[in-house]
């Protein structure tokens, strides 16, 4: 009987887990909808000042990105707040970006690796690293 009671109990404490962790996530996913400015973009340690004032809006789990001059870039945004760092990926035509992302207040901070499977784990762009680094602010 103890072992069942222990069992039950541990069963409620994952449900209770699981129910967190969906809420941390659709916290984050409420709080990025809208449009952000790209306040600086680096990709490979070098500035990339054609996507400075970009614009970049969530809406019901797609993305796009909008530089001043040329296409925009759509695509399917997915998050997973329970991981530390938090993680991003975006579906770029079928290609997943995988990264991870800072959400604090009016800046949201995005890092990704275009050369590699692998996420980041930190925001840093180096040389030769294929990483970009992306800050942003909310759109007033």
């Amino acid at each position: 009987m103890q072992h069942l009671l222990y069992a039950a109990s541990m069963s409620c404490a994952l449900v209770l887990v699981e129910a967190a962790d969906g809420h941390a996530a659709e916290e984050d996913k409420h709080q990025l909808q809208g449009k952000w400015i790209v306040e600086s973009f680096q990709y490979n340690g070098n500035p990339v000042d054609r996507l400075k004032d970009a614009i970049r809006e969530f809406k019901d789990g797609k993305y796009s990105l909008t530089p001043k001059e040329g296409d925009p870039i759509d695509g399917i945004v997915m998050l997973d707040a329970t991981q530390t760092p938090k993680t991003i990926d975006l579906d770029v035509n079928g290609r997943i970006l995988r990264g991870i992302y800072e959400l604090d207040g009016d800046t949201l901070k995005m890092s990704y690796n275009l050369t590699a499977d692998e996420r980041p784990t930190e925001f840093v762009s180096k040389p030769d690293s294929g990483a970009i680094v992306i800050v942003h602010r909310r759109e007033k």
